[in-house]
C-alpha cells in the first residue's frame, strides 16, 4: 500500500472510531478538512458540495476496509471500527487519531464537520465566509 493510500486508510479508520458516521458525506468532509492543512493528503477535488470523483474512491476505502473487516456497516446504517483487526496498527492508529483530533479539534460532532467543510469550501473558491 502506498503511503498516500495507507494515511487514507487510517484517517478514514480514524474519523468512523473518533465521530461513528452515518454516512459518507461526513467521511468525505472530514477528509477534505484534513486535506486543508495535511501536506501529505493534497489531492484535488475532495470537496464539492458534499460530491466529487474523490467520494468514490472514499466509498472503495470504505468497501474495502469493511470486507478487510477494519470497519462494520450496522443495521442502523453506520460505520463502525472494529477494535480487533488486524489490518491497521494500533501505533498507526494512535497516531492518525492524534491527527483527526488535532485538526478536528473544533468538529464536535458530524454536523459541525459538514457545515466547516462547506464554510472551507466556499472561503477557498470563491472567496464567501458563511455560516
Amino acid at each position: 500500500m502506498g503511503a498516500k493510500s495507507k494515511l487514507i486508510t487510517l484517517y478514514i479508520a480514524s474519523i468512523v472510531k473518533k465521530y461513528l458516521p452515518k454516512n459518507e458525506e461526513i467521511i468525505h468532509s472530514s477528509l477534505f478538512l484534513i486535506s486543508t492543512k495535511e501536506e501529505r493528503l493534497k489531492i484535488p477535488d475532495w470537496y464539492h458540495n458534499g460530491y466529487s470523483v474523490i467520494s468514490e474512491t472514499v466509498s472503495s476505502y470504505l468497501q474495502t476496509l469493511c470486507m478487510e473487516k477494519t470497519l462494520k456497516f450496522t443495521n442502523d446504517g453506520m460505520y463502525l471500527f472494529v477494535e480487533n483487526q488486524e489490518k491497521i496498527t494500533s501505533e498507526d492508529l494512535k497516531s492518525a487519531v492524534s491527527n483527526v483530533d488535532h485538526i478536528l479539534s473544533d468538529c464536535d460532532s458530524g454536523i459541525k464537520i459538514l457545515k466547516e467543510a462547506n464554510r472551507e469550501f466556499k472561503l477557498q473558491h470563491f472567496g464567501i465566509v458563511g455560516q
